[in-house]
This record gives C-alpha cells, sequence and structure tokens, in this order.
C-alpha cells in the first residue's frame, strides 16, 4: 500500500512539472490596442460543429503545408463566432498567417483572408504550449472585458508561432 502512494506521488509530481513545462500555470498578458496593419491568413473556411469530421484536419492540413514548406507562415485562425455561446457551431478560418497575399502560391483549396487593420482589440499574449494557450488566452480576455465592461464583437484570431507568445485578438464593439 505505501508503494501505490509514492508511486502515485511520483506520477503527480512528473504530471505537473510537465504542465508546468508547457505553460500551464503562466496567465496571459492582456491589453488593449489598435491593430497597427492587416493580418493576411491563406487557408480555408468552416461552418459546422465543432465534433465535426471536417474541423480538425483543418489544422493538421495546415500543419503540414508549412512543415513541408509549401507554404510559408505561422498558425493561425479567425473565428467568427464563440462556439460556446452558438451551440457548439463554430464559423472559421484555418490555415496560416502570412506576410502577404502576392509572394506565394496556394495549395489546392485553400484561399486568401484579411483581418482589417486599424481595429481596437482585446489582446491575450502567454507563452505556452498551443495546446495549453487557447483556454487560457479566451478565459483572459473574456475575464478582462467583463472587469474593464469592454463589449466585444466574437471576432477573435489566433496566432500560434514557433517561438514567442501565442496570441488572441478579440474584436471590440
Amino acid at each position: 500500500m505505501r508503494w501505490f502512494w509514492l508511486i502515485g506521488f511520483a506520477l503527480v509530481l512528473i504530471l505537473g512539472g510537465i504542465y508546468a513545462y508547457l505553460g500551464g500555470f503562466r496567465q496571459p498578458e492582456v491589453t488593449v490596442i489598435t491593430t497597427a496593419k492587416p493580418i493576411f491568413l491563406a487557408g480555408r473556411y468552416y461552418n459546422g460543429p465543432v465534433q465535426g469530421d471536417e474541423f480538425g484536419p483543418l489544422f493538421r492540413q495546415a500543419q503540414q503545408y508549412r512543415e513541408k514548406n509549401h507554404l510559408q507562415g505561422t498558425l493561425g485562425n479567425i473565428y467568427y463566432n464563440d462556439p460556446e455561446a452558438a451551440g457548439d457551431t463554430v464559423k472559421a478560418f484555418i490555415g496560416l498567417i502570412v506576410a502577404d497575399t502576392v509572394s506565394q502560391n496556394l495549395p489546392p483549396g485553400y484561399r486568401y483572408s484579411t483581418f482589417s487593420g486599424g481595429q481596437r482589440v482585446v489582446q491575450a499574449r502567454l507563452e505556452a504550449s498551443y495546446m495549453l494557450a487557447p483556454g487560457k488566452l479566451y478565459s483572459g480576455i473574456k475575464e478582462y472585458a467583463k472587469q474593464q465592461k469592454i463589449p466585444l464583437r466574437q471576432v477573435y484570431v489566433e496566432q500560434f508561432p514557433d517561438a514567442g507568445p501565442a496570441e488572441v485578438l478579440a474584436v471590440v464593439k
């Protein structure tokens, strides 16, 4: 029985260490900014259930295009609604944030979408794994907006660079 408790305690320490290493205990930095320039995305539009068969593969496809150098950019998405508030239906543009809309040939089925510059947004940034960051970033934005009484439009831009903090921008009404 004693060994069982020791092994359990060791597992909790190991899992806690992994969670801390991935950034699980960090809190996002949240501020209000005005975007300086447009953000260009190359990807595909999705409108359907979060648990839909097509939703997850869009993320993997973008990652594969980037890994195989078919398209250069940072993993990123634009969400046009809040799936929690919309009954588990998501409207999103999934793909890669790219420098411009002319320097690269798009893979089949991909197109460009633009998030206009000059918009007032709540920005949340966090040095954490892309697996943990979204939940912390969205909760940080929602809590900040609630505290500051800032109404949001339910349009979000996500960005997950290889180096540097993950980021979510939420458009202010």
